[in-house]
Formats: C-alpha cells, sequence, structure tokens
C-alpha cells in the first residue's frame, strides 16, 4: 500500500513537472464584455487585468487558471455610462472593486485541437457563481496566445438591479454578457 502511495506521488510530481506557469503581458491583453442597451451591442472593456496560468497544452489535467479583474477599471467608451456602471445598482465599485476567476480543472474541448474548457467559479459583485471558459491556446516562439471566452446571466451577479433589471422592452439591458478576451503569455 505504501508502495501505491508513492508510485502515485512521484507520478503527480512527475505530470505537474511538464506544466509551466505562465504569467500575462499586459500590454499586448485585452479583456473586453458586451450586453445589448434596446437591441444595440453596448461594449466595453477592463483596461486592468492579471492572468495567471499552470499549463501543460497536452496533458491539460492539473492544470490551473487564475484571472484577477480590476472592475473599476472597466470602460465603456462614455464618461455618463462609466459614472453610472460605478454604482451600487452596476458594479458597485466601492464594495466590490475586483473580479476573480479560479479554475477548479481544465480539460480538452471537442471544439478543435488546441481547445480547452477551464471549468471554474466566477466571483463578482460578492456572487460566486461557477462559469466555463472556452479557449485556445497558440503556442509562439516567444510565449503563447489564449484566446477565449464566455457568456454569463447579469443577474445571477445582481448586475442591472432596480430599474435595471428589466430585460426586454424599450430601454431594456440584455440579461447576456459577453466576455471575450485575447491574452498573451510568457514562461514566468
Amino acid at each position: 500500500m505504501k508502495k501505491f502511495a508513492c508510485l502515485a506521488i512521484l507520478f503527480a510530481l512527475f505530470q505537474s513537472a511538464h506544466a509551466a506557469d505562465w504569467k500575462m503581458d499586459p500590454s499586448a491583453s485585452k479583456l473586453e464584455f458586451a450586453t445589448t442597451f434596446e437591441k444595440t451591442v453596448a461594449p466595453g472593456v477592463f483596461k486592468e487585468f492579471d492572468t495567471r496560468l499552470h499549463f501543460d497544452a497536452a496533458k491539460p489535467a492539473g492544470s490551473r487558471l487564475d484571472v484577477t479583474i480590476k472592475i473599476t477599471s472597466a470602460d465603456m467608451s462614455s464618461a455618463d455610462i462609466n459614472k453610472e456602471i460605478a454604482g451600487a445598482e452596476w458594479f458597485d465599485y466601492a464594495l466590490h472593486p475586483q473580479a476573480e476567476f479560479h479554475s477548479t480543472d481544465i480539460v480538452r474541448s471537442p471544439a478543435g485541437p488546441q481547445s480547452y474548457i477551464a471549468h471554474g467559479t466566477l466571483t463578482l459583485k460578492g456572487v460566486q457563481q461557477p462559469v466555463d471558459v472556452l479557449f485556445t491556446w497558440n503556442a509562439t516562439t516567444d510565449g503563447a496566445i489564449m484566446e477565449g471566452g464566455f457568456t454569463v446571466k447579469r443577474g445571477q451577479f445582481n448586475i442591472g438591479t432596480g430599474e435595471w433589471a428589466v430585460t426586454e422592452g424599450k430601454g431594456a439591458i440584455g440579461a447576456d454578457v459577453t466576455v471575450k478576451f485575447r491574452v498573451q503569455l510568457r514562461k514566468a
């Protein structure tokens, strides 16, 4: 029994030895979000976020993705809208200046040969929800590019409460928020 336990530990160490730690290049990375306002796309961007990845593309089991987003860096290209989304009905910067995603596991996706799914938990505005993040992995000569996205229901995170909770009709904000990213990574 002890031999089996030792072999299992050695195997786990060998497996994790091939995984690399990756750190984001902020100047070459982008995190965008979009919803709709009266059925017209309303895009935005988070200007400050950090992505850290422990990953082996050949063997994604045991890999880990951690993302921290400075919510206060949200920009929807309008001073009035940016002021509005800072309030308690939207992102509530005062109480929740940061969001986080932490994967629980990463698996290959049937979407393609370099496609993966990071299953994890998104914490936003004090609410935790399970989220699956689909991404592609493309190795480059000096690092890797990770691109992908996911969609969440804003109501699940109490984003857009009060009069903004309505998702249909004139003046309505869509229920879905699409998040897209392109992250340039280098080995840490």
